[in-house]
């Protein structure tokens, strides 16, 4: 029997993610370890517009499958493909890269260990999500996380001033970082005067990388604010922030991670209340979200919590709003800018999930949580049965 998934063969999935929702049917051919888009001939009848009252963009409403009698039947995979899920406030020195796999994980962005152990994890091993770093978390001397009990000796870099902090941007750098994390953590001990987090992020902006802060205790998202950091590496938890400073946050084009099922794993508590109130303000102000764990911190599911998508629901994100928090396009699993010739291939990782998406926005964290990290080759493995491409809660005949 020939492989399924050798090369110029294809698969059919019920849906796949685009960026803006979900499309399907899908065909797509096997390109060694890529899946790209099939040449499809229209279907006058599947290819018509979804109606006008549409329940939204989640319900797969363009087919993209050839009608052509000269094209073999394809292999049906069923289910929905996503070119990557990705969590991107991670420590994978505190937890299974394997299973975050597993669990659905594609890409992964650890923000903070030994920056010599950290840039192993950039190699491209099968059964591991693609890795981006930060390498050690950039402090004042003693500063978090020096004392907090997580952080090995090397995780973080103690800087005394702005010359200090220049000098351990490009040590982060060499090593292979693509963003850099500073840490204005004032609960927990000193953190880096205003002229040295100035150094830090110019420093890092001269290298063409965003700044990333961790910040704890009042006044400190204002600091990170004002320096120009680009994004925020938890959501706000220990202060109610003003409007003003939100609308700012979001003119400016930072985007917060939400990490917020560390604050309870899924008791809440007042500062996951104080989290999901700043977030809800941000992003009816426009801000941009990001799905994050801080995985390593807690009882924490490995793989796609669905906590943590609930709790982005509660702050106000739905529907494929609610998806693009977590899900990339496949040029941009991390962040990156896509180019065009690259939107219609997906691999070498991609994530599926066995069901179509569910037709109740509210049903979207826990299907979310049933997906699984796949390697393209890896397809064939697959055991699709016949529930496979039914939605959720729907019965075997």
């Amino acid at each position: 029997m020939s492989d399924p998934l050798a090369p110029n063969r294809t698969i059919q999935v019920d849906a796949v993610w685009t960026g803006d929702g979900f499309d399907g049917p899908t065909l797509f051919t096997v390109d060694g370890d890529q899946l790209t888009l099939a040449d499809a001939v229209p279907n006058p009848v599947t290819d018509a517009p979804a109606p006008a009252d549409s329940t939204g963009p989640l319900l797969p409403a363009s087919p993209r499958l050839p009608n052509s009698p000269l094209r073999p039947t394809s292999p049906l995979l069923g289910g929905t493909l996503i070119p990557s899920l990705i969590d991107h406030h991670t420590h994978l020195g505190l937890t299974d890269p394997g299973a975050l796999f597993a669990g659905g994980i594609t890409h992964a962005v650890d923000l903070g260990w030994i920056p010599e152990v950290a840039t192993s994890w950039r190699a491209d091993l099968p059964g591991r999500p693609a890795v981006a770093i930060a390498g050690a978390l950039i402090t004042a001397p003693g500063g978090y996380p020096v004392a907090s009990g997580w952080a090995p000796e090397g995780a973080a870099a103690e800087v005394g001033g702005p010359r200090e902090a220049r000098q351990a941007v490009r040590k982060q750098v060499m090593l292979g970082a693509s963003r850099i994390k500073v840490a204005l953590n004032s609960d927990a001990g000193e953190t880096v005067d205003n002229s040295t987090l100035a150094a830090i992020v110019e420093e890092s902006h001269a290298a063409g990388l965003p700044v990333v802060a961790h910040v704890q205790g009042p006044g400190q998202t204002a600091r990170a604010v004002k320096a120009g950091v680009d994004q925020l590496a938890h959501t706000p938890f220990t202060e109610r922030l003003d409007d003003v400073l939100i609308a700012e946050s979001a003119q400016r084009g930072m985007t917060w991670i939400s990490t917020l099922d560390i604050h309870g794993w899924g008791v809440p508590t007042g500062q996951y209340r104080t989290a999901v109130d700043n977030l809800r303000r941000f992003v009816a102000a426009g801000g941009r979200v990001l799905y994050g764990t801080d995985l390593g911190n807690g009882d924490l599911p490995v793989g796609v919590n669905a906590r943590e998508l609930a709790a982005l629901q509660e702050a106000g994100l739905t529907g494929a709003a609610l998806v693009r928090t977590i899900a990339g396009r496949a040029a941009e699993p991390l962040g990156e800018t896509a180019t065009a010739t690259d939107e219609n291939r997906l691999g070498p990782r991609v994530a599926w999930i066995p069901t179509p998406p569910p037709a109740d926005d509210r049903d979207l964290p826990a299907w979310l949580a049933t997906v699984r990290g796949v390697r393209v080759p890896d397809l064939a493995n697959i055991t699709t049965t016949s529930t496979a491409s039914r939605p959720p809660g729907q019965d075997t005949p």
